[in-house]
C-alpha cells in the first residue's frame, strides 16, 4: 500500500469553504478511482492561516499514475484550489506502508 501526503495552506477566512469543497468535490473524485482505499483530512491553524494535510491510501503507484494522468509526483489541482490556496505545492510525498496498526 502507498500513502500519498499533500499539504496546502489557505487564509483563515477561506478555511471552512475550502474544507467544504474538499468534502463535496474532491472526495468523490478520489473515491471513484480504482486503487484508492480511502483518506484522512487533517486541519490545523498556523498563525493567521489554516494548513490542510490530505493523506490518501492507494494500492500502488500505478493507481496513482492513473489518477494523476501519468505523473504521481505532481498534485492534481482544481480551479477551487487555485482560488483558495496561498500557494500551489508542486509535489506530494509518497510512503510505502510497512506496518499498520489502527484502533478507531
Amino acid at each position: 500500500m502507498i500513502i500519498r501526503v499533500w499539504r496546502g495552506r489557505t487564509g483563515g477566512t477561506n478555511a471552512d469553504s475550502y474544507e467544504r469543497f474538499l468534502k463535496e468535490t474532491a472526495y468523490p473524485d478520489y473515491g471513484d478511482v480504482p486503487g484508492n482505499r480511502g483518506w484522512i483530512l487533517l486541519r490545523r491553524i498556523v498563525s493567521e492561516n489554516v494548513e490542510f494535510m490530505f493523506v490518501s491510501f492507494w494500492d500502488s503507484m500505478d493507481a496513482l499514475a492513473e489518477y494523476t494522468g501519468g505523473n504521481p509526483e505532481r498534485p492534481k489541482y482544481y480551479p477551487e484550489d487555485r482560488a483558495a490556496l496561498l500557494e500551489l505545492p508542486e509535489s506530494v510525498e509518497h510512503y510505502q506502508v510497512v506496518d499498520l496498526q489502527a484502533r478507531w
